[in-house]
């Protein structure tokens, strides 16, 4: 019993000796576990499931849920890795002075379960102290007003115990493996191993200029919103392959390159820190592309988010210029002036007045237009989601231009994208385009939302007839059976009196209060922005708390590749100082050997960023959001913010590598 016992105090002695790279371990630990429980217990709180509008949130946070256990999985097996580096000379130590494997076993073991029921109490813990107050946040930003009860999660507390004990459980395996197939002189010469000079490799350089090039070329010039989403991710992984194959032969040939330049490598400073990087370069190039991937992301997940949340009221107007807007299915016999009436009596009951109202009937069609000038019915893959709408003279004169003539065989046309031909063929009709310059705001406006997907044509014929007749010739080409009698027939914009709660009130009342024969399908610009604050303000919540997750992997990567060389590299500067190289030129030696290579990620990802910019403006443009000015605005704003981050970082992390090298 008392030889058993050795291994637990043997494991709390291992875990205070090395103290200085295990506490960042632990930190990690506590803090993945700390947002994984915030996160989850978000997700699986009560209140928010009867909150009107809050499923997409809900489902935006279960992803987000998913998302950052992944993350958690690869950062705690990353700083493992370092973690086991480092000790395998003790481990090989232990061996010598006769311990067996399986006694070493045992002490890993004791160490990964104390690691982990640490890590698992105290971000418990810190998770349960601040969801709470991130729960409030998280209320705030998405404009829910009543008070929604949260308390502690136990099934987030088992989810988060589950997870991260199989994490711990995977690494504590991942290290016995490695103990297992080792020698243990291996082991105890592992720390003084170093790595042979590298070879630059043009087969990694042209691999890394082609993805890197594609990524960059297709991020550019993809201008279909809806394409640019499945290439985004294209993209995105050929920009990741290409970054880490760049950083590693490009790092490679600039130490070449520097070491060939003999008035420069020939100095003190220059000398030890070039060679010093030169035998380590396969390391610290991955090091710094993991840095330059993870700071880009930072860059799109936050700024993305932050113009959604800042852009919703112009997307918000955009997408409805009006307060009111209707599709409305009309039955036999009911004409445009008992439609009118029926329109101002619900309002009345509703209590508002209406200031402004635009109605009028419409033919709805999905099409293709060809080069020749000929409309096509469409639907499903050969639908190109482009829409002809056509309405009648006798509603454009009535609600658009009194003044407006059509001499037979023409139309009045506008659209959102160039016409092929002056002729347009609609089924077994051919009209000659006397071209529109503008539609009403209202109608412009909301025909734009569809360049996100295609584009609109705006078509004035002679009579309704004629319209109703082009919508049945255009459709049947792809359905046969096709019954003009089930579209909606007519459109309704307008803005009514009152306060937000009384522009749906109005909205409701167009339902209940019109009488049969007409069929109204009623959007608000009150409610859907409570739908879009909700939405949006949790896609603000998560992209932050994604941000924050991937800056603290940044910071870790930084905080233990300094850490790292600064172990490798101590015995080499003590040397040099005791045959006379000053503290002075230690400190010049250090800032040569980590600014020539630390501030690569960061201009890196500023280059990622700025040719991602037209792929990620177009992506918005999906959500309504064509304001590229702010977009551009918000970008630089986050980068300034994490770069200022990103700098005290750096020096922070400068000052840890020199007190580890200083004699």
């Amino acid at each position: 019993m008392s030889g058993f016992s050795l291994y637990p105090r043997l494991a709390l002695r291992n875990l205070a000796r090395s103290r200085s790279t295990y506490l960042p371990y632990l930190l990690t630990g506590t803090v993945c576990v700390a947002m994984y429980y915030i996160m989850q217990s978000i997700t699986m709180a009560e209140g928010l499931m009867y909150v009107p509008g809050a499923a997409i949130a809900l489902t935006i946070f279960f992803l987000g849920t998913v998302v950052i256990g992944i993350f958690c999985i690869v950062l705690i097996f990353y700083t493992n890795s370092f973690l086991i580096k480092r000790r395998k000379a003790e481990f090989g130590l232990y061996c010598v002075l006769g311990m067996e494997k399986r006694h070493v076993a045992l002490v890993l073991l004791f160490e990964t379960l104390f690691t982990a029921l640490c890590c698992l109490v105290l971000g418990i813990g810190l998770g349960a102290l601040l969801s709470k107050l991130l729960f409030m946040a998280l209320l705030y930003v998405m404009e829910i007003e009543t008070p929604l009860a949260f308390s502690f999660s136990w099934a987030s507390a088992a989810t988060a115990c589950v997870l991260f004990l199989c994490i711990f459980g995977v690494t504590l395996l991942y290290n016995l493996n490695r103990i297992r197939v080792a020698r243990p002189v291996e082991l105890l010469a592992s720390r003084r191993t170093g790595e042979k000079e590298p070879r630059a490799s043009w087969l990694l350089v042209i691999v890394g200029i082609l993805s890197l090039g594609w990524g960059y070329y297709t991020a550019v010039t993809v201008n279909d919103p809806l394409n640019a989403i499945l290439l985004f991710f294209l993209a995105v992984l050929a920009v990741i392959l290409g970054t880490f194959c760049l950083f590693t032969a490009g790092s490679i040939a600039l130490l070449k390159f520097l070491k060939r330049r003999k008035s420069y490598y020939y100095t003190p400073e220059h000398f030890i820190s070039v060679s010093g990087m030169m035998y380590r370069m396969k390391q610290n190039a991955a090091g710094l592309a993991a840095i330059c991937i993870l700071f880009t992301m930072v860059l799109v997940s936050v700024s993305t988010t932050v113009c959604l949340y800042a852009g919703r009221d112009d997307m918000l107007y955009t997408q409805f210029p009006t307060d009111i807007r209707s599709q409305i299915t009309l039955g036999e016999n009911v004409t445009m002036d008992q439609v009118d009436q029926a329109v101002h009596s619900a309002a009345e009951q509703s209590g508002s007045l209406i200031e402004s109202e635009l109605l009028y009937r419409e033919a709805h069609i999905a099409v293709d237009l060809d080069e020749t000038g000929t409309f096509h019915g469409a639907t499903g893959a050969e639908a190109d989601d482009s829409v002809l709408k056509v309405i009648p003279l006798e509603d454009y004169q009535k609600y658009f231009d009194a003044g407006a003539s059509l001499d037979p065989g023409c139309a009045l046309v506008w659209s959102t994208a160039a016409l092929p031909a002056d002729v347009l063929a609609c089924g077994s009709y051919r009209f000659n385009v006397i071209p529109l310059s503008s539609l009403p705001d209202a109608l412009e406006s909301f025909y734009q939302t569809y360049v996100a997907a295609g584009n609109v044509y705006f078509m004035v014929v002679d009579s309704w007839p004629t319209a109703r007749d082009i919508e049945t010739q255009l459709n049947r080409q792809w359905d046969e059976d096709y019954a003009p009698e089930t579209t909606s027939d007519a459109m309704l914009y307008m803005d009514v009196s009152g306060s937000a709660a009384q522009q749906q009130r109005v909205a409701q009342g167009l339902i209940d209060y019109t009488p049969a024969g007409m069929a109204f399908s009623v959007q608000s610009r009150a409610a859907v922005s409570d739908e879009w604050g909700r939405t949006y303000g949790s896609f603000l919540f998560l992209g932050l708390y994604l941000g924050c997750m991937f800056m603290l992997a940044t910071v870790l990567i930084i905080y233990y590749k300094q850490l790292s060389e600064g172990f490798d590299d101590r015995e080499r500067f003590v040397i040099l100082q005791q045959v006379g190289m000053s503290q002075k030129e230690v400190r010049r030696t250090i800032s040569k050997q980590v600014l020539t290579v630390f501030f690569l990620p960061l201009l890196m990802a500023l280059v990622h960023m700025l040719f991602a910019f037209n792929i990620i403006a177009n992506i918005l443009v999906v959500f309504s959001m064509y304001n590229r000015p702010l977009f551009a605005v918000v970008c630089a704003g986050i980068f300034a913010v994490f770069g200022l981050a990103y700098l005290a970082v750096y020096r922070i992390t400068s000052r840890t590598y020199y007190k580890l090298v200083k004699a």
